[in-house]
């Protein structure tokens, strides 16, 4: 038997993102005493840096695993590496080559065997059969039947080297109990769980390799019958050193589930929930069963915790969602005032339904990864091009958390968020500012431009983006670029220290120190009456060095 030399090319979307499925290959080759070298890379990296790297290793085997945000470079990879190394037998994997077409497609590239599905046992079977015999030159290969029962744990020591201050995958289950049209995971139905005790060593180890954020890539975590078990035992963990992120249907949490939730240490959890849309015909149309109304009252319970960060998601394009359907939908999810509410929109992925069916809905697309929507029976290109401003206005102030307190008011002026941050594209793009870089200074200074147009009260709001930049950024300088002219501050006041502080406590932090991390305001501040929000003028404190654990925002103490 000759020994070949195997590599396996994993590109990645960030750089902070370390592909798993990887380190599953490897650590299954190495079950079958094969040995395969693995090269990361991001799609940030040089194509000069990756193709060196590749070629510098004289690969008898190159396999590479193809995703929508790198499909292009893999291919491009694929077609360079055969003209220079024509013998180096190409294996290709992963979601983008699901889809019935996909032998044909890479093997205009040169790709020699196109590998579908869970490629644990697979891969190693095929080259186990190139090790033993010269390649037979098929176009595609897959063997017949499911993956081995057998689990593999892909955290081994080389993967667990490289997660430190990283965000680190893992998983429980395979599969999707649901069949959504859009999605890949409705490909392949039916659900399968790891065992536990698998699962309970994956999730030390990547805590004892230093990862910053550990996230479970199961769909639909909560439905999954290991979930309490699974959300118990990572409460023996610190919220300062790693936190944990999981999938869940909002509608489908217990009572014994919101009760878990609800006990966990601050900051040690977070949670996105994809809604989707509230149209309940558009919901039907992609098969994604879900009462809205509990999904949403079941959110709004948990933001009022405290304790948990929460992300919803909505998808622009789905079927019969016209731009008033959207409005609707936008304004429900946005009014649970998650942290992080992401505006993504419809692609249509090869394997799924939805591009199936995409003449009944009369869609236009982009015919290049991502597949993303640009038009549809309900929505008009124009239309998905608001929706795209919409989308950079909120990611840009809503979701990067530094301006809650100012968004809350400023909306106010408006009929509705929707009108709000449609209203806030335009008035960007008529400045040519719309999609351009910005300093986090210049948030703050146009979002009070743009709510002085639309008739905000300027002491009012001089108080509340005061109150957003020290709170968010965590400091006691406020630029003057962001107070009002004059000597009279009826706004917002900064308070020296003994006008807020007793001796004892200025002493006890030294004088110098305690005006670089605390500082003192009079400003207008929100108050809930009723579930209404009033401003009333106050004294507020802000210890930039105690923060809240969910938000990382400077806590305020109101006198």
């Amino acid at each position: 038997m000759v020994r070949m030399k195997t590599i396996l090319v994993a590109i990645n979307a960030k750089y902070e993102h370390e592909s798993l499925a990887a380190w599953y290959l490897k650590a299954a080759c190495r079950k079958s005493g094969l040995d395969l070298t693995v090269l990361q890379h991001s799609i940030n990296d040089s194509v000069q840096k990756i193709w060196t790297a590749i070629l510098d290793e004289e690969p008898d085997v190159a396999c590479f695993s193809c995703y929508i945000w790198n499909r292009i470079l893999v291919q491009n990879l694929i077609a360079d590496l055969k003209k220079v190394r024509p013998d180096t037998v190409v294996v290709v994997g992963g979601p983008e080559v699901c889809y019935d077409e996909a032998a044909a497609d890479f093997k205009a590239y040169g790709a020699d065997y196109v590998i579908r599905g869970e490629g644990e046992s697979r891969l190693p079977r095929l080259l186990l059969q190139l090790e033993g015999k010269a390649g037979s030159g098929e176009a595609s290969w897959q063997d017949e039947g499911r993956e081995a029962e057998d689990f593999v744990s892909p955290f081994i020591p080389e993967y667990l080297e490289r997660v430190r201050d990283r965000i680190a995958y893992i998983e429980s289950s395979r599969g999707c109990p649901y069949n959504c049209s859009y999605c890949l995971s409705s490909i392949d139905r039916g659900l399968r769980c790891f065992p536990l005790e698998e699962v309970y060593q994956g999730i030390d180890a990547l805590v004892g390799a230093g990862a910053r954020v550990i996230k479970f890539i199961d769909r639909s975590f909560n439905v999954h019958r290991h979930a309490l078990e699974i959300w118990e035992y990572i409460r023996k963990f610190s919220p300062e050193t790693i936190t944990f992120h999981f999938e869940v249907n909002p509608d489908r949490l217990s009572d014994r589930q919101m009760e878990a939730l609800a006990a966990m240490p601050p900051g040690l959890m977070q949670i996105e929930a994809g809604i989707q849309s509230t149209n309940l015909e558009t919901l039907k149309a992609i098969s994604r069963s879900m009462d809205v109304d509990r999904a949403l009252e079941n959110l709004k319970k948990i933001m009022a915790w405290g304790n948990i960060h929460v992300h919803t998601d909505l998808i622009a394009g789905l079927p019969f969602e016209d731009m008033d359907s959207f409005k609707e939908s936008f304004n429900a999810v946005y009014a649970v005032r998650t942290h992080h509410l992401q505006l993504g929109f419809l692609k249509l992925l090869h394997g799924t339904r939805i591009r199936r069916e995409a003449e009944k809905h009369q869609y236009r697309f982009r015919s290049y990864p991502p597949y993303e929507v640009l038009s549809n029976r309900y929505l008009t290109a124009k239309d998905i091009l608001t929706l795209k401003g919409i989308e950079e206005v909120l990611d840009r102030f809503y979701n990067s958390g530094r301006l809650n307190l100012t968004l809350a008011y400023a909306e106010t002026l408006f009929p509705s968020a929707f009108d709000f941050y449609h209203k806030l594209s335009c008035w960007l793009k008529e400045r040519n500012l719309l999609f351009m870089p910005l300093a986090a200074i210049r948030l703050y200074e146009l979002l009070r431009d743009f709510s002085l147009d639309a008739g905000a009260d300027p002491q009012l709001l001089e108080s509340l983006l005061g109150l957003d930049y020290v709170c968010s950024l965590r400091t006691t300088a406020i630029p003057e670029t962001l107070l009002m002219a004059g000597e009279k501050q009826t706004g917002l006041a900064v308070l020296e220290p003994w006008e807020f502080a007793d001796r004892e406590w200025i002493d006890s932090v030294g004088k110098n120190r305690f005006r670089k991390r605390v500082i003192g305001l009079e400003a207008f501040c929100p108050v809930i009456k009723k579930g209404n929000i009033e401003y009333k003028r106050s004294r507020v404190v802000v210890d930039t060095q105690k923060t809240d654990p969910v938000t990382g925002r400077a806590t305020m103490t109101v006198a």
